[in-house]
């Protein structure tokens, strides 16, 4: 038997959501959507709801905008102020935002995680990541990005400094004495005065020390510069793997990697994502994924697929594999998903399931993806999973999943039935 797993809802805020099928109850812009999605995914017992971002409209795809904008790509709200939204109407679930390194000055990412680890009693976390897309860069004011690697050593140091910044106050430094009108301690708090190669900043921060010191630090990576990323500094990895063996080689590659580096190899919680497909017999779950597939649009999936490698593949042939030298800057995770384990796949069937947000494909009734999720988990060493849709926003899925998945993953002793921690950090690491 698999151990109790963790789970978590994984996407964006964003208007990809315009034409989810629950979208007549809300509007994808509506604060009461990601409200009532928090509250449910809390009722369901699942660790955290975690946004992903990118800070552009790109123009990868055939030099243009166009594809993203007609199909809603990539046109997304602010993480940040909306998972606010979510702390104030929930009191237990973790809230995880995607920030950039390459983007976000420190102090201000320091300031606006802190300000959210407190405004949620300590349920924030952050997805680090180093952004993979040219049009973010050129957004802030930048001509490129630096080399996918380069991009790694500034993280190194962006992460030094922000936790400097979070450290700044130590945790007794408020007193808020009003006898003697001494709200805190000044020897409690001092500047970093950071200098490094890529940053630097006096400090402190002017937040008080956060309720979990520290947010948990997410990381995507899994190309081999990325791993070395999350070894050194992620509390939890999330990774996207369309076969359980592939998984296997990822978890127990990344845990050896952590116990050499002197680190628990339990602590880093490794999540695989997940999209199971549920109908009521194994024949409609089917259909609903053949309808899926038919109607994944194979120029939306390109266009994301381009903006996440940051390279134009409307010149490639649709119907060969992707070459698996292909040189890119920008995810080459994301480029390893699909050449490393599936090397049978043309284009066309990668562009397929990109637009579908698929990863390793899980069909059937709710009993039988329960099997699926456990016997994933055995296999493929995972110590919990993402629920990746393509609409954070289609609450009918999400009612589906909390209200007929969860409760057989819970009788089965494969999912919580409480929040025994204070913070989102001691319910990931409670068991």
């Amino acid at each position: 038997m698999a151990k109790m797993l963790h789970f978590a809802w994984f996407g964006a805020p964003g208007a990809h959501n315009w034409n989810a099928t629950s979208a007549g109850l809300y509007d994808w812009r509506s604060g009461s959507l990601y409200m009532d999605i928090a509250r449910l995914c809390e009722r369901a017992y699942m660790d955290m709801v975690l946004f992903g971002d990118i800070a552009a409209i790109p123009a990868t795809y055939q030099n243009s905008n166009d594809h993203y904008v007609k199909y809603g790509l990539d046109t997304h709200m602010d993480p940040a102020p909306v998972l606010a939204m979510m702390g104030a109407a929930t009191r237990h679930i973790g809230l995880g935002a995607t920030l950039s390194t390459s983007l976000y000055p420190p102090f201000l990412l320091a300031r606006m995680m802190g300000t959210l680890d407190h405004l949620t009693a300590g349920r924030s976390a952050w997805n680090v990541v180093t952004s993979t897309n040219t049009a973010a860069a050129q957004n802030f004011g930048l001509d490129n990005l630096p080399e996918h690697d380069e991009r790694y050593s500034i993280a190194d140091e962006y992460l030094d400094l922000v936790r400097k910044l979070w450290d700044s106050w130590s945790p007794d430094a408020v007193l808020e004495d009003k006898e003697h009108g001494i709200f805190a301690d000044p020897t409690k708090v001092k500047p970093v005065h950071f200098m490094g190669k890529y940053f630097k900043c006096r400090g402190p921060l002017n937040v008080p020390a956060l309720p979990q010191r520290h947010p948990v630090v997410i990381m995507a990576g899994t190309s081999p510069r990325g791993q070395q990323f999350a070894v050194t500094n992620a509390d939890m990895v999330i990774a996207h793997k369309n076969t359980v063996s592939d998984m296997k080689n990822y978890s127990t590659q990344l845990r050896s990697q952590l116990k050499a580096a002197g680190r628990d190899p339990t602590g880093c919680k490794i999540f695989f994502s997940i999209k199971p497909v549920l109908g009521d017999t194994p024949t409609i779950a089917q259909a609903k994924w053949d309808l899926n597939y038919e109607n994944a649009d194979v120029k939306a999936g390109l266009s994301y697929l381009s903006g996440s490698l940051d390279i134009d593949l409307s010149t490639y042939d649709l119907d060969k594999p992707l070459p698996p030298d292909l040189r890119v800057q920008g995810a080459i995770g994301k480029l390893l998903q699909h050449t490393q384990a599936t090397k049978s796949l043309t284009l066309r069937e990668i562009a397929k399931r990109e637009a579908m947000q698929e990863t390793l494909p899980i069909i059937g009734t709710p009993e039988r993806v329960a099997d699926v999720i456990e016997e994933t988990a055995i296999e493929g060493g995972a110590d919990g999973f993402h629920f990746r849709v393509p609409k954070v926003g289609d609450y009918e899925y999400l009612t589906e999943i909390a209200t007929k998945l969860m409760p057989i993953l819970q009788r089965r002793g494969l999912a919580r039935t409480n929040y025994a921690g204070r913070t989102l950090k001691e319910n990931l690491f409670a068991f």
